[in-house]
């Protein structure tokens, strides 16, 4: 189990992971740790917001930290699902 930012795009009213819409080049990168996988997450939705609030349109994609199995690594585990006070701290304090 690893961290992975996954991409999620804006379709028909719903969020949809991009490895499902088969776009090439947006698949799930593993990550370090989840400190860093929030950091990261943060910065590209703040600078995808500020795209789509300059060109007036909807925002259509947003960026997540989820542990998930590695497929090349399936022994090594570097993370496990954040527990319900957890993702509250995230919410409240580290995800903008």
């Amino acid at each position: 189990m690893e961290w992975f930012i996954v991409v999620y795009f804006l379709v028909q009213s719903n969020w949809i992971e991009s490895e499902t819409l088969s776009k090439e080049g947006w698949s799930p990168i593993i990550q370090p740790s989840y400190n860093i996988c929030i950091e990261k997450i943060n910065d590209s939705n703040q600078r995808f917001e500020k795209i789509a609030e300059y060109r007036e349109i909807e925002l259509d994609i947003k960026f997540k930290c989820e542990c998930r199995e590695n497929l090349k690594s399936l022994e090594e585990i570097n993370c496990k699902e954040r527990n319900w006070f957890q993702k509250i701290y995230d919410k409240l304090f580290l995800i903008q």
